[in-house]
């Protein structure tokens, strides 16, 4: 991913969807259990945002998905 921005303390990371369009990304939908899945796809990379992490009264709503660190980049970084 390209052009993004890390602010530190904020509990959620934001992400721009538009900046994924920029980049050539596809956005995709489907539905799973009665639950909209959004997700964005590039070549054989694929993200999906299968969490729904608050909701307003207009019924908008943030979608999120769990990020689970990669163990070698982990080990890795503990040598340095």
């Amino acid at each position: 991913m390209k052009n993004f921005k890390v602010v530190p303390g904020l509990v959620k990371n934001l992400f721009s969807l538009s900046t994924v369009m920029r980049n050539d990304w596809d956005l995709l939908t489907e539905t799973k259990d009665d639950n909209k899945v959004l997700k964005i796809k590039k070549n054989n990379v694929e993200y999906k945002f299968d969490k729904k992490v608050s909701e307003n009264a207009n019924r908008g709503y943030f979608m999120g998905m769990e990020i689970v660190p990669d163990k070698i980049n982990e080990d890795q970084k503990r040598k340095k």
